[in-house]
């Protein structure tokens, strides 16, 4: 039984974060404004014993609900399945789809970790999913060059995960057939499905 531990972005609390980035932006005008308006006193000095507290907790709020995104994962895989401690177990007779943002993945061939250096855009956190037959789903979000809630060697040890589970599913399914992909099973756009 081979044992794969990273962390990842859960996308969970959105709306909860979105809440508090707001709620930091608007304490921190009122406290600004407070601030630099104060000389001229056209607001009182409780004001800003108000603001700048409810400022401080906003800016704290904020980074804890970011932080809770992080999850950490130990995803076991044997002969029969997947067992995984954020989502439960799986067995590979019960996939009925998977999604892998190959396109995006510098190491099969996408964007390369120089043009977002070069462009200034923001890494992609890139999205992956197992869905079994009965619906449940096993949803991770990675960034492949590391980030806020992943390193570079998590995602290369979850990109190792995503190829065994390939591999399997390969073997269980399609042992006769050629292979097209690094990954496989998977279609040009990344995703696969379970015939019949």
């Amino acid at each position: 039984m081979d044992t794969y531990r990273f962390h990842f972005n859960n996308s969970k609390k959105t709306s909860t974060i979105l809440f508090w980035f707001f709620a930091t932006l608007l304490t921190i005008s009122l406290t600004a404004i407070i601030l630099f308006v104060h000389p001229h006193q056209l607001f009182p000095t409780w004001l800003l014993l108000i603001s700048f507290p409810l400022m401080l907790m906003a800016i704290y709020r904020l980074f804890k609900m970011a932080s809770e995104r992080r999850s950490a994962e130990i995803v076991s895989l044997s002969n029969e399945g997947i067992t995984s401690s954020c989502f439960g177990s799986v067995l590979f007779s019960e996939i009925h789809s998977i999604r892998v943002p190959v396109r995006e993945i510098g190491l099969l061939g996408g964007i390369q970790l120089d043009y977002y250096k070069k462009t200034d855009i923001d890494f992609p956190y890139l999205e992956f999913s197992i869905i079994a037959r009965d619906g449940k789903m096993l949803n991770w979000i990675l960034n492949e060059w590391g980030g806020l809630y992943n390193s570079k060697e998590e995602f290369s040890i979850f990109f190792n995960l995503i190829t065994a589970i390939t591999d399997e599913l390969y073997q269980l399914y399609h042992p006769t057939e050629p292979y097209n992909s690094y990954l496989k099973i998977l279609d040009e756009k990344g995703f696969w499905e379970k015939r019949g």
